[in-house]
């Protein structure tokens, strides 16, 4: 593992060592199968052209010249050398047709078509390289950035497969795959120009869902520059994951309502245009919480895995945060230089090469699974986008100032009216006062009731301002706001109603003692 890591770190300069420019692989779709536009080579020309036959009678019999009747010309009293001028014509005549007959048959029979054959053995690496028998491997080919299967054989008892009559032209590749235990396994690219006859070998693993042999060697994330036009980074990610087992990893989509024991990648908060690269394909992709699983496999050994994804920023300021999943050996996060990177859980390793420019590195080693990373990025440029967003939230704050506005006038227009009934009501008890003046005798016998009457008016109106205050701040709920309000509402009118009755009858009395003295 160490040693690993030291090549992964030395070569940190080179592309190949952050994101390898790998020649892709032909096309590794599931199942494969016999595809309906093969090119069949051509046949049946091997044992054709001109035999070694001497030049006794030129081969006249392979031309369907024997019976021209060339000696019939009626010529045979014209003497001796005339026969020689003919004898010498029909040569000539005969070479000639032979040579054009010879000539296409020769031309037909290229010697590259059809010469190139693959061959090999399928063997289960779990059980020490035995042979796999029985199982289906398609032959894949690849031309002018194209690829379509050629060809799928069955192995036989000894585990061998092997593909004949094969195109050896230097423009075609080959690549030898099967689906063991649902996991792809694949050949390298197999060049037959310089070599017609090549033995490949393909070893495959029996399947398991245990992660426990499972770590991340090399995990390199790199920060591309930001599209101030749209507000957004462009981010890829590229791991270097090893299999210290004898199996391979093979995971399962199928969540039944919790995460897939699938292998997981993380994804930042706002995570968008997600684009799949190196090792996924031919497998499938699921959403999940905080990022996405795939069904790709890890075979024993070590396995690449790469993709690309967008996410917004609004500022000058982006905070970059990454989720361990697996056990990883070496985190490194690269920065364009034009930015300021920080980070508590990583140390600045200076400047690097990758991608034919210059970054600037974080790193840590030994991270473990479930720790969360956070990168601090600042001096983004500013989006072109954010004007638009930057209105409408400070649009929010002035909705918020204006309704604040609204509720205190509100409450200034009732806090007025209350005033305004205190002072009514003020006027009203200083003209009882008045009126019991003029009255000793009455004032001495009923003071009891009046006082009463005011104190319970006073106490009403203090709750209901009270009542209104609470609703208003939110601590009573609406029901019971209202509820409390009309019973307040009728004790206040109760006690209004008696003091007016009340003050009515003062009046019939005053008058009829007024009438009484008159007289």
């Amino acid at each position: 593992m160490k040693q690993q890591e030291k090549v992964m770190n030395t070569n940190m300069d080179h592309l190949s060592a952050i994101y390898p420019s790998h020649q892709p692989l032909p096309h590794r779709g599931k199942g494969g199968g016999v595809s309906r536009n093969v090119v069949m080579p051509l046949v049946g020309i091997r044992h054709t052209g001109i035999r070694h036959m001497g030049t006794g009678h030129m081969g006249i019999r392979h031309v369907g010249t024997r019976h021209t009747g060339i000696r019939h010309t009626g010529t045979r009293h014209t003497g001796t050398s005339h026969m020689c001028i003919s004898h010498t014509v029909l040569i000539t005549i005969l070479l000639i047709i032979i040579t054009l007959f010879s000539y296409p048959l020769t031309t037909s029979a290229h010697p590259l078509a059809g010469s190139g054959r693959i061959y090999g053995q399928l063997q289960d690496g779990t059980k020490r390289k035995a042979p796999v028998v029985g199982q289906s491997v398609t032959l894949q080919m690849a031309q002018g950035g194209t690829a379509r299967d050629l060809m799928t054989v069955t192995t036989d008892a000894r585990g061998m497969f092997s593909f004949n009559a094969l195109a050896t032209d230097k423009t075609i590749s080959y690549a030898v795959y099967t689906l063991y235990q649902k996991a792809q396994y694949v050949t390298d690219l197999i060049d037959l120009s310089s070599k017609p006859v090549q033995p490949v070998n393909l070893v495959v693993y029996d399947a398991t869902n245990s992660t426990d042999n499972i770590a991340i060697v090399q995990a390199n994330v790199l920060i591309d520059k930001a599209d101030a036009q749209h507000g957004l980074l462009t981010i890829t990610e590229s791991f270097f994951f090893e299999n210290l087992g004898a199996t391979t990893y093979v995971g399962s989509l199928q969540a039944n309502g919790q995460k897939p024991n699938a292998l997981r990648f993380s994804l930042p908060p706002g995570a968008r245009q997600l684009s799949l690269k190196t090792g996924f394909d031919g497998y499938q992709v699921i959403q999940v919480d905080p990022g996405f699983a795939s069904d790709a496999a890890i075979p024993p050994g070590t396995s690449q895995f790469a993709f690309s994804f967008q996410v917004p920023y609004s500022s000058s300021n982006y905070d970059f945060r990454y989720t361990v999943v697996y056990p990883t050996v070496v985190l490194a996060v690269l920065v364009p230089l034009d930015y300021h990177a920080s980070s508590s859980g990583l140390t600045s390793q200076g400047a690097v090469n990758a991608n034919q420019q210059t970054y600037q590195q974080l790193s840590a080693k030994q991270v473990l699974a479930g720790a969360e990373i956070h990168v601090e990025l600042a001096g983004l440029p500013s989006p072109t986008t954010a004007a638009s967003s930057t209105s409408v939230g400070q649009n929010i704050p002035w909705f918020i100032l204006v309704l604040i506005l609204m509720v205190a006038i509100v409450f200034a227009t009732w806090f007025t009216y209350m005033r305004m009934q205190r002072k009514a009501v003020r006027r009203k008890q200083t003209a009882k006062k008045g009126t019991s003046r003029k009255q000793p005798a009455r004032r001495a016998i009923e003071p009891a009731p009046q006082k009463v009457d005011q104190e319970q008016q006073e106490e009403l109106l203090q709750e209901l301002l009270a009542l209104d205050k609470a609703y208003e701040t939110g601590t009573i709920k609406k029901a019971d706001y209202q509820e409390r309000r009309a019973k307040m509402k009728a004790r206040l009118r109760t006690i209004i109603n008696a003091e007016a009755v009340e003050q009515t009858t003062t009046k019939k009395k005053a008058a009829r003692s007024g009438g009484k003295a008159r007289s």
